[in-house]
């Protein structure tokens, strides 16, 4: 069987090919993708970005879609469900997993094959149901919401604190709707004017201007003198993280959720560290956990995604949803695929 695919095959070279779709297995399901999200991490294998790629290769991994064909051996899932996938499949043993990291679990298993493409793989395990009444598109929504969840999880937050987010692109604005969610008042801080009115209407008590010189002192005014409770970087950028222990008051939080790319070092006075008292953690990825956690948030409510999705493309217009997030030329980009409600 053959499908349609997004090939990379080098920087910005993006071309869309008939290739072979997977395989049923006994124990895998074939699943008609609908929508997949772009990522960042998408964005670095098509800039080049990305130390040691290989190409050709078929990115995605925000996918979700409706059960094609079942294995002999799965009982599960029938044909017609509506399912999201996640490569989370962990092994539950090992060092790592035993402490309960299962999102560096150090033997994951081979759990989907999908992304920008007509037709996935995947195995019970890494499949979760979407519930009655979710969209795909709000269904798309769960990989990057289980990250936000992680990150947010690692931070120390406590109703009434107060909680900056710099950087509201879309994991910005998720991990400021999970803040609010735990009774926090959210400072926006961004470049962008429309990312800080949109955090506005999403919720955020307070928007700030990135970049000015007395940034850390607009702070210390909205905080009665003591500065943010905790701040969560959600960019990759050294500024970013180098104003984060500037805008946090004693004993805050630093969460640097955000990767670099490329890899980089930031100048900060471990004084700095040492006598504010600070928690500087990071966090990375989703557990399995996480991701129904954040199925559950999508189905109830509990967060406001679609606003956040600023362009929906074919699949044939993939390379230019690709070049919308590495230029920021939008919010959340979602690729539909043939078919797609």
């Amino acid at each position: 069987m053959q499908m349609k695919a997004v090939q990379i095959h080098g920087p910005r070279d993006v071309r869309i090919e008939e290739i072979a779709a997977p395989a049923l297995t006994d124990d895998g399901v074939l699943i008609r993708i609908h929508v997949c999200g772009v990522c960042p991490s998408d964005v670095r294998f098509y800039t080049g970005s990305r130390p040691g790629i290989t190409y050709p290769r078929t990115t995605g991994h925000e996918w979700v879609g409706e059960v094609l064909e079942v294995g002999a051996n799965v009982s599960e899932f029938r044909v017609g469900d509506r399912v999201a996938a996640f490569g989370q499949r962990v092994c539950g043993m090992c060092r790592n997993c035993q402490k309960g990291l299962f999102n560096i679990c150090l033997n994951r298993l081979p759990a989907i094959r999908g992304g920008f493409c007509e037709i996935g793989w995947a195995v019970p395990e890494a499949l979760v149901p979407i519930p009655d009444g979710v969209s795909y598109d709000a269904a798309s929504f769960t990989e990057p919401l289980a990250c936000c969840y992680n990150g947010i999880s690692r931070t120390p937050i406590s109703p009434g604190d107060v909680v900056a987010i710099i950087g509201v692109g879309p994991i910005g604005q998720i991990l400021a709707q999970l803040a609010r969610l735990r009774g926090a008042r959210v400072v926006a801080i961004d470049f962008d004017e429309e990312r800080l009115d949109l955090a506005k209407q999403l919720g955020a008590w307070a928007t700030l201007k990135a970049g000015q010189p007395d940034l850390a002192e607009q702070v210390r005014d909205l905080t009665d003198g003591y500065g943010a409770d905790a701040a969560i970087v959600a960019v990759g950028s050294p500024r970013a993280a180098e104003s984060a222990f500037k805008i946090v008051g004693q004993g805050g939080a630093i969460n640097l959720f955000a990767g670099t790319y490329p890899p980089t070092t930031i100048a900060v006075d471990p004084n700095v560290i040492h006598y504010k008292q600070l928690w500087v953690t990071g966090s990375f990825h989703f557990t399995p956990g996480g991701f129904r956690t954040a199925m559950g948030l999508i189905s109830r409510g509990d967060v406001n995604l679609l606003p956040l999705v600023s362009h929906r493309l074919p699949l044939e217009e993939a390379g230019r949803a690709f070049e919308l997030v590495a230029t920021q030329g939008g919010m959340k980009v979602l690729v539909h695929m043939e078919g797609a409600n």
